[in-house]
């Protein structure tokens, strides 16, 4: 039965990683274990030093698939400040305007407010999984380094040289669009240790080029196509039932009343 259970552990991770996506796909690379050769324990092996040099199966060219969105998207800008009036949460889940009319701005803000709220705490408090031999690279030291940092710290380089902040910035927004799923073909959104692997394989190439001239994985690459989230609305909905009953001023109960008796999906449910 052990042998069953991760025989199918193994064959998920592989049906996740299968996406579209043009040139060679994260599907190609090996997947060994969760690291698989090309990734950070294979590329590096324990036998990284400063100045590079690490062992192991390299990586070959990873474009991930369209609709990721930029670490701009992510952590820049008022997309994510609680009380701002911008409204591109809701170009990043466009769920948050289903069975909304174009003029109710009320009950969108109201959403959109509340999906700020949980992208922010997500963002504060999950951390990253990091091999010591990964973290001593990027943190470009034998002692001082973290293994675990949330993805706050990654999205701002907090404690990073700046010759390779953008390694541990790019794992986090991958991570990110994973997690939430942007990009085309991630069958498992929402899912922490599907969004940590995928991660982990991109950061390990990042890390692999760094260490061979200097250059960084592009835009392209990393499927950076200013996509949204393709949750399901049924999924989303599950998932964010505190952002769907959020409550906002103005006059909204008659509205509220006729959408509970249409009885679809994603409208005011009654308390």
């Amino acid at each position: 039965m052990g042998i069953e259970q991760n025989q199918s552990s193994v064959t998920k991770r592989r049906q996740f990683m299968k996406k579209a996506g043009a040139g060679v796909a994260v599907s190609s690379l090996p997947m060994k274990s969760v690291w698989g050769a090309c990734s950070v324990s294979g590329v590096m092996s324990g036998n990284l030093s400063q100045t590079g040099g690490g062992t192991g199966d390299a990586c070959g060219t990873i474009e991930m698939p369209n609709g990721g969105r930029s670490p701009g998207s992510w952590f820049q800008g008022n997309t994510w400040t609680p009380g701002h009036n911008s409204k591109s949460a809701a170009s990043v889940f466009p769920q948050l305007r289903y069975g909304l009319s174009d003029d109710d701005e009320c009950l969108l803000t109201a959403r959109i407010e509340a999906m700020r709220t949980h992208v922010k705490d997500l963002i504060k408090d999950t951390e990253l999984t990091l091999s010591e031999a990964a973290a001593k690279y990027i943190y470009d030291s034998d002692s001082a380094y973290d293994t675990s940092p949330t993805l706050l710290a990654a999205l701002s380089g907090t404690d990073l040289p700046s010759n390779r902040k953008n390694i541990l910035k790019h794992t986090a927004v991958v991570y990110l669009n994973v997690y939430y799923g942007l990009y085309n073909g991630v069958n498992l959104p929402l899912n922490h240790a599907a969004a940590q692997e995928t991660a982990q394989v991109v950061m390990a190439k990042m890390v692999e080029m760094k260490q061979n001239g200097g250059v960084e994985m592009t835009d392209s690459q990393l499927g950076y196509t200013d996509g949204h989230s393709r949750i399901i609305q049924s999924t989303f909905e599950s998932e964010f039932s505190d952002v769907f009953d959020e409550a906002c001023s103005g006059g909204k109960d008659k509205d509220k009343d006729k959408d509970k008796d249409k009885g679809k999906p994603g409208k005011w449910k009654g308390r």
